[in-house]
């Protein structure tokens, strides 16, 4: 029994592009999760982290919105 090739398998450039720019967008992604952790675990080594500050940096990086963020401000 044959290896099929892609071609008879029905993918074409199309499924590469989704692909590609799914993997491109992901790995944008990343690097701002990426990003933000360092941030978070900086401030973090410091001893008096407030949670204000937490707060700033996730929405800073998109991770928080600001109706979430005002909503986690007044909830503490």
């Amino acid at each position: 029994m044959g290896m099929a090739s892609f071609a008879d398998m029905g993918y074409d450039d199309r499924d590469y592009d989704n692909w590609l720019t799914t993997l491109t967008e992901a790995s944008a992604r990343l690097d701002v999760l990426q990003t933000a952790v360092t941030e978070l675990c900086r401030l973090c080594a410091s001893q008096d982290v407030h949670s204000d500050q937490v707060l700033d940096v996730l929405e800073r990086h998109g991770a928080i919105s600001k109706a979430a963020r005002a909503r986690f401000s007044t909830a503490a």
